[in-house]
């Protein structure tokens, strides 16, 4: 617990008797609050780490049922008759992954789709078998990492992102991403744009709004040097592609059921424009990052 006795000490002998003794009395109040919120602190950090430790086997069953790598137990469809119509037997012999589980949960999600899946992301996100989230406090880490089955887009089974956050505000510090290596013609995060002039022809990538630009490696300290508008651009694709992170582990992976059945509802103040928007100010980085804040208060996650 951090409490300042010493600056204090020093600045209460410049006031005259009567009012040193009301602010030695309210020192002792603030000591005993930041003694509070300290314990409170301690208690949450518990209680935390308490959920993560049973939440845990109930991520791995649904990532088992999903994937189908285990059969469904009985005790978990106790009241599987009320969903059934005259003509359905149960049968729970079936270790079939859902289909297109995964693609229907992250199109059913109106952010997502309103900032970074673009229109040819479908397919190869039909191809996601899994997606895991992880967060080291201790480490100050946060990441994601997508399974794939075998595509025409790329050869990776796995692609990995993962953010190293400042210690004290929590914001993202570095990224580093898994490298897609795109077979020839299917890389959808950039479009080659020819341009002709007198002398000669310039080739340049643009880059596409999908999903797959998550993938990226970015540093602060690198930036160090660039000028500001270049520094401000690095830093706004490390913020989407921070926030866009966050959103899914904190909110998409948790209830991903209610994404794929499209009964989720999300908050309207998040849906922002494209990532190819050049318009962006810091009122729209403080509404995403308010209605995320609210998603995780409305599931009881209030900090």
């Amino acid at each position: 617990m951090e409490f300042n006795y010493d600056q204090i000490k020093e600045k209460l002998k410049g006031y005259d008797l009567q009012t040193k003794i009301q602010l030695i009395a309210l020192s002792q109040c603030l000591y005993d609050r930041k003694n509070l919120d300290h314990q409170q602190d301690q208690e949450l950090d518990q209680m935390e780490a308490d959920y993560k430790k049973r939440v845990e086997p109930l991520i791995e069953a649904s990532n088992q049922i999903i994937s189908g790598q285990r059969l469904v137990k009985e005790e978990e469809v106790e009241d599987l008759k009320e969903y059934l119509n005259a003509q359905e037997q149960p049968i729970l012999d079936n270790k079939e992954p859902i289909e297109n589980y995964w693609s229907k949960v992250l199109l059913n999600s109106k952010t997502l789709k309103a900032e970074v899946i673009g229109d040819k992301d479908e397919p190869l996100l039909k191809a996601i078998t899994n997606i895991k989230g992880f967060e080291n406090k201790e480490q100050h880490k946060l990441g994601l990492v997508f399974q794939f089955k075998a595509n025409d887009y790329f050869p990776e089974e796995e692609l990995k992102v993962e953010f190293l956050l400042d210690d004290k505000q929590g914001e993202p510090l570095k990224v580093e991403s898994t490298k897609i290596n795109w077979k020839e013609g299917k890389n959808i995060s950039v479009k080659i744009v020819k341009k002709k002039n007198k002398q000669k022809k310039k080739v340049k990538e643009v880059e596409q709004k999908t999903i797959f630009q998550l993938f990226k490696n970015l540093d602060v300290k690198d930036w160090e040097k660039l000028e500001e508008d270049k520094k401000e651009e690095q830093q706004q694709k490390m913020d989407m592609c921070y926030d866009i992170c966050r959103l899914i582990y904190d909110e998409i992976l948790p209830y991903s059921l209610e994404y794929y059945l499209d009964v989720h509802v999300e908050d309207e103040d998040y849906e922002g424009d494209d990532m190819d928007d050049d318009e962006s100010d810091d009122d729209e980085e403080l509404t995403k990052e308010e209605a995320i804040k609210r998603m995780k208060e409305r599931r009881g996650f209030k900090k």
